[in-house]
């Protein structure tokens, strides 16, 4: 089968032939160039951006894929992002301190009655109080990189030679063959093999090989 070529904003179908949502993000494994999920952007049918299974594609083409029909309950997809709070300690919570324990000028705050701006009355503060933090977590698989349309693409020397652009994914192994990366004004296209890629983060790809030798790449065409 050849490779598909997806990006950001690709259709998503249910098996009914209902759009579910846009491509987001693909979830890649930069050990393996395998694409183990992608990330369903939140619209008509989803409240939220949903994380979904590669292998719960039933098909891919440029345009579209399709997912299983095993896949009927949308609410029951984990989403993409979640926020938790983080469970304060007895120490945290205390409102006296001492003196050096000062309070956290990001979550200190105070109650006040009757409401600032309330006339005839005196305001009383009531004391300081500790808001708990919350951390956002993705719920994507450990060693992994959610990885999107517009991420820094890095040479072996430190330039900047374009943007992510598209995938090339073959669909019997999961596994993303190429880059499509775009450059400069002109949006000249060039495409890169999977195995050139040193590293993968949110927000930057860098290659194995130098700009001078992605220089002379010829540019590419997609379909």
């Amino acid at each position: 089968m050849l490779n598909v070529e997806l990006k950001e904003g690709t259709r998503v179908e249910t098996s009914d032939g209902r759009e579910l949502g846009r491509i987001s993000r693909f979830v890649l494994n930069p050990e393996t160039n395998e694409v183990t999920h992608i990330v369903v952007q939140k619209g008509w049918l989803l409240p939220e951006d949903k994380v979904i299974p590669f292998d719960k594609l039933r098909s891919a083409t440029d345009d579209k894929v399709i997912l299983n029909q095993d896949i009927r309950d949308f609410d029951e997809l984990p989403p993409f992002e979640e926020s938790h709070y983080i469970p304060a300690s007895e120490r945290d919570m205390r409102i006296g301190r001492a003196d050096n324990e000062p309070m956290d000028p990001i979550t200190a705050g105070y109650y006040w009655y009757p409401p600032t701006g309330y006339l005839g009355y005196p305001a009383y503060g009531l004391g300081p109080v500790s808001w708990p933090p919350t951390e956002t977590v993705q719920n994507i698989p450990a060693d992994t990189v959610p990885l999107k349309e517009g991420t820094n693409v890095v040479s072996s020397d430190g330039e900047h030679i374009g943007d992510v652009e598209r995938l090339l994914i073959d669909p019997s192994s999961n596994k993303a063959t190429h880059l499509v990366i775009s450059q400069g004004f002109f949006q000249d296209r060039k495409l890169v093999p999977a195995n050139w890629i040193r590293s993968v983060t949110e927000d930057e790809v860098r290659l194995l090989m130098s700009s001078d030798v992605m220089g002379r790449l010829p540019s590419y065409e997609p379909k």
